[in-house]
């Protein structure tokens, strides 16, 4: 693992159509299917409006925050966020910090949901975003029509591909595909923390929680108006542990260590987010 993966942490701690080819005998649906087995959870985002006290519900359940003194500014685009970092992913409470960046931001790059997703109280709009990362990324294998997007915290020559539907389904969760540069790392046993350099040995203590909380096994995201049948959406049930499905409110439900503990805690209001331990 690169030294530049964990300085990551410090600064970030943020299409394929179908195609017709008459020799082909596999379906569209066949194909997008294969496509989405390349695709993995990154991270999530729940775009919040009260960052602190959203960030001590889950602190309160003996989660561990990310400090933030450490949490990433998202620079010219006008958000910030909160974070908890797990051996295979983390979750972000995300959030805006600097409303004339996000409206100038959104001016420039018009076709992006970020200014919807954040009035989400307001307009009914699912405040979930899935990022999502390729396995031997290659910008060809993400299987959904995708907007390019860059922005002054990445690095130069890099983008974020985010999901075109996005835009147009606001009750449906925002997708996104992450570069490699700012994948997150991915641990198998908290032992292999110790693979992260000793320059960064304090990053180590960010993956651990009080609950014991490890590893998350599985995600389930409520919209209240989902259209399954979109390239994105079966792209997205197509990832492994991720079920993207209709209901009445918008909520996500994360399970942890595949609910070894028997434990649950129902965030909500202050987060529509359930927790399985």
């Amino acid at each position: 693992m690169s030294i530049r993966n964990y300085t990551i942490i410090l600064i970030l701690l943020f299409s394929l159509s179908s195609c017709k080819d008459t020799e082909n005998k596999y379906s569209t649906d066949e194909i997008t299917k294969n496509i989405a087995s390349d695709l993995q959870i990154d991270h999530l985002n729940i775009w919040v409006n009260n960052p602190k006290k959203t960030k001590e519900r889950l602190t309160d359940i003996g989660f561990t925050a990310v400090p933030d003194s450490l949490s990433a500014v998202h620079h010219g685009q006008g958000t910030a966020g909160k974070y908890f970092h797990f051996l295979n992913g983390y979750l972000e409470l995300i959030f805006v910090y600097n409303q004339n960046e996000l409206e100038d931001n959104v001016l420039k790059n018009k076709d992006l949901d970020f200014t919807e997703r954040a009035n989400f109280q307001n307009n009914g709009a699912s405040p979930f975003s899935i990022a999502l990362k390729v396995k031997d990324y290659k910008t060809e294998k993400i299987p959904f029509e995708k907007i390019s997007y860059h922005q002054d915290w990445m690095e130069e020559n890099t983008s974020i591909y985010s999901a075109k539907n996005s835009k147009k389904h606001l009750k449906e969760p925002s997708i996104f595909v992450v570069y490699p540069q700012i994948e997150s790392d991915r641990f198998e046993t908290l032992s292999d923390l110790k693979n992260i350099p000793e320059e960064y040995d304090f990053v180590r203590a960010f993956y651990k929680h009080k609950n014991g909380a490890q590893k998350i096994t599985n995600i389930i995201i409520t919209s209240t108006d989902l259209d399954v049948n979109t390239e994105t959406i079966k792209a997205v049930n197509g990832t492994e542990n991720l079920t993207v499905k209709n209901g009445p409110e918008h909520l996500m439900e994360l399970y942890f260590d595949n609910n070894v503990q028997q434990k649950t805690f129902d965030l909500r209001p202050q987060l529509p987010l359930i927790v399985y331990l």
